[in-house]
Order: structure tokens, then C-alpha cells, then sequence
């Protein structure tokens, strides 16, 4: 396993550059509606540590398709089936997503700082500049 580095303070950069991204996702959901299909550009995972909890941010594109899964109640009730990263060829007439200089950054998220592998903190460096880093052997 490489180096990592820990960008102090990284994690306010990073959520001001996934809101453009977030917006052009969401609106190109708008297209979606009524296809069963929605496209999740980030995919969030929190696991236990023995410090606490860990979360880590995968920035990508993420195809799930929804079916209706009956009513409990007043409420409907959906199932959420994750499908992959390519475009389902249902959707073939449909325009592609946006793209994003950001697909394909893996972070974990540590308080304020965001810690990532070395290898992509060199393809993503552009997103913290003015950062303190701190490299993790």
C-alpha cells in the first residue's frame, strides 16, 4: 500500500466543488423522471473504527434503478437496485450525463481534513491548492 496524504481542512474544498456537481447530476435527473432510473454522482460509506466512525466519499457516477415496492401504510415504499456505472441501454435516446473533473476521487473524510492516496492527490492537487498537506507513509 502507497503513501496517503492528509489535506488539512480539505473536506471545505471539496464540498464547495461537489455542489456544481451534485446540480448538474441532479438536473440531469430531471430528464430521468418516469424511466425507473436515477443517477447518484457521489456514494457515501461510514464503517466503525476503533477510533470512532470512518466515512469515505467516492465521487463517480453511479446508475440505480427504483421499483415500487408497495405501501406500508400512508407511506410508498421503494427499492433502491444498484445497477452499475455505465448508462443502462434503456436510456440509449437519452442524452449522457455531464462528465466531471471530479469522477474517479476516492476520499476519507477524518473531521475537516480529507486523507487520499497519494497517486490521487497528484490528479486532484488542483482542488486543494492552498491547503496545508501533510504526507502519510
Amino acid at each position: 500500500m502507497g503513501c496517503r496524504v492528509r489535506v488539512k481542512g480539505g473536506y471545505r474544498a471539496l464540498e464547495a466543488a461537489l455542489e456544481e456537481h451534485k446540480r448538474l447530476i441532479y438536473e440531469y435527473n430531471a430528464l430521468l423522471r418516469g424511466t425507473g432510473y436515477y443517477l447518484k454522482p457521489v456514494h457515501i460509506v461510514t464503517r466503525r473504527t476503533s477510533s470512532g466512525r470512518a466515512r469515505y466519499i467516492y465521487v463517480g457516477r453511479y446508475w440505480w434503478r427504483l421499483s415500487y415496492a408497495g405501501k406500508k401504510g400512508q407511506t410508498s415504499r421503494v427499492k433502491w437496485i444498484y445497477i452499475g456505472k455505465e448508462k443502462p441501454r434503456e436510456l440509449s435516446r437519452l442524452p449522457d450525463p455531464p462528465s466531471s473533473p471530479l469522477q474517479g476521487l476516492a476520499v476519507r473524510i477524518e473531521g475537516d481534513d480529507v486523507v487520499l492516496e497519494e497517486r490521487l492527490y497528484r490528479r486532484y492537487r488542483w482542488l486543494f491548492e492552498g491547503y496545508e498537506t501533510v504526507r502519510e507513509c
